[in-house]
This record gives C-alpha cells, sequence and structure tokens, in this order.
C-alpha cells in the first residue's frame, strides 16, 4: 500500500544545498576527487509522475519506492516538472525526473540519463526495452461529455493529431467509442482538461492545432497533478482529467482512455558527467540517500 510523503522543511532544503556544494559533480569532494550526486527531487504524491516513478523502479530485491515512506535530508519535494527543471539546472550534484516529453525543450538547462543502459527514446520505449514508461491517460464521463470535448478527443487520434503527439511522445491506436475525426460544426463551446502538469504540453500543441481548425471551441488546460483529475471531473469544473500513470480507485467509476505513451527522463543539470543510472542506484538515492558516483 502506497504511504504519502513527508515535505522537507526549509531547514532540512537548505541543508541540503549546503552539502551539495561540497559534493557537486562539477567540482566533487577537493580531497578525493570523486563526484557524486547526493541530492534526488521528488514530485508531490499527487503527481501521476512521481505515481509512476515510484511503482516502476524496483530494485534488484524486489522492492519498489512505492513501498516506502520517503522522507530525508537527501530529498527536495517540488510540485510541478518546471520546478523540477529549474530546482536541478545549474546545480550538478541534484538528479530528478520528468516526462520524456519536456526534456528537448530543456536542453539548454538539462540532459536525461540512460536508465540500466539504454537511453530514453521513443523507438526504446516502444519496444520495451526503456523501462521507465507509462500511459496518458483521459478520465471523463462518457454519457455528459459535450460533442465539442468529443471531437477534440477524437482529433488527438487523427492523423494531424498523433503526428503531433509522435513529435516528443507515442501515439496510439484510436479506441473503440471513440469517433473519426471530421472539422467541429456545432455552437461555439469550450472544453476544460485538468490535472497531471506530465500531459499539459502535449495537451498544448494539440489543443492550439486544434483550435486553428475549430474556431467555435476554446480549449482549456490546468492543474497541478493527476491527483486533482477526479475531484475536476466528478464536480464538473472539468470535462477530462489528465493523468500520467494507470487509472486507480475512484477514476475507473469514469471511461479512462489512453491518448498517448510516454517515458519518465532521468535528468541532471546539463554540466553533471553522469550519463547512466541503474534502477538499484536510483532506489538507495531516493530511499537511503546512497550518493552515485558521476561516471
Amino acid at each position: 500500500m502506497k504511504k504519502r510523503v513527508m515535505a522537507l522543511g526549509l531547514a532540512a532544503t537548505v541543508g541540503v544545498f549546503g552539502m551539495a556544494a561540497l559534493a557537486g559533480c562539477n567540482g566533487g569532494e577537493e580531497d578525493t576527487g570523486v563526484k557524486y550526486i547526493t541530492t534526488a527531487i521528488m514530485r508531490k504524491a499527487n503527481s501521476g509522475t512521481r505515481g509512476a516513478f515510484d511503482e516502476l523502479v524496483v530494485n534488484s530485491e524486489g522492492k519498489a519506492l512505492e513501498d516506502l515512506t520517503l522522507t530525508g535530508a537527501w530529498l527536495t519535494e517540488v510540485d510541478q516538472t518546471g520546478t523540477v527543471i529549474t530546482t536541478i539546472a545549474g546545480k550538478t550534484s541534484f538528479l530528478g525526473y520528468i516526462s520524456m516529453g519536456s526534456v528537448d525543450a530543456n536542453k539548454d538547462k538539462i540532459k536525461a540519463v540512460k536508465v540500466n543502459g539504454v537511453e530514453g527514446t521513443v523507438a526504446n520505449v516502444l519496444s520495451g526495452e526503456y523501462e521507465l514508461s507509462r500511459p496518458f491517460n483521459l478520465i471523463y464521463e462518457a454519457d455528459t461529455l459535450s460533442d465539442a470535448a468529443k471531437n477534440f478527443l477524437s482529433y488527438i487520434y487523427s492523423e494531424d493529431g498523433a503526428a503531433i503527439v509522435n513529435t516528443e511522445w507515442i501515439a496510439v491506436e484510436k479506441p473503440a467509442g471513440v469517433a473519426d475525426y471530421t472539422p467541429y460544426s456545432g455552437s461555439a463551446e469550450t472544453v476544460q482538461l485538468t490535472g497531471s502538469t506530465s500531459l499539459q504540453p502535449m495537451i498544448e500543441v494539440l489543443a492550439e492545432s486544434y483550435m486553428k481548425e475549430n474556431e467555435n471551441v476554446t480549449i482549456k488546460w490546468g492543474g497541478g497533478g493527476s491527483g486533482e483529475a477526479l475531484a475536476a471531473v466528478k464536480d464538473g469544473s472539468a470535462d477530462f482529467g489528465m493523468i500520467s500513470r494507470e487509472a486507480k480507485d475512484g477514476e475507473l467509476d469514469y471511461t479512462v482512455t489512453e491518448v498517448a505513451r510516454d517515458g519518465i527522463a532521468v535528468i541532471v543539470d546539463k554540466n553533471c558527467p553522469l550519463t547512466e543510472v541503474t534502477f538499484d542506484q536510483l532506489y538507495d538515492l531516493y530511499a537511503n540517500g546512497t550518493k552515485i558516483e558521476c561516471k
């Protein structure tokens, strides 16, 4: 059973930054020359990226991060994908994880490292070689979904929509029950999507392309994590809830549709010499604060 994560206090965070300065991967420990990753950046408990990462990172003894209460001076918890990037940028002893689709746009700040010897690419996710991957799902009330919302969903699986998805993510086949796409011809409507910040870059590009072709529809998106999706669909404030992991619990009471697949990239500062990590190293860093040698 998953346990909630306790957030760090300010004093612990300050202590972590001090330690990083002494043992960073761009300067190392002056007396030994050894360079280490010392600080792990993680998302908050309601994040779909966090849920998927904790579930997928299983060490050689079969222990998963999701079974632990993660606390410690080596951990820093943040709320969004962008905050992970800005927290790591310029700090070469820091390591974290984000959606694979958000790496290219931030290559001036961070880089992705190999996981278990495999590079995080679309081809490697599709082949199953890259083990840190998860679904991008939308949850919704099918019986009350507006015509405009249905039309936008169809667009995601259209030839143009799939081409957009495949630029940084992985398109999937259109499921049964979703109509073939044709331009929207109804009255003016607004479609709201709320939830995962990992889905938002993809939804933004899809929405902007869709709205150029369908001027009567306004697509809006937002939210601070997958944990907000269910409540927004329940109270009617969103047509779609965005979750960047497998659906669970009350989410399964609604229609769940996979709109893409994504890899989770393990990232460090662009100047950090670290090139790859294993699941064992990730587990030990997040669970126990065990430093990772940069090599």
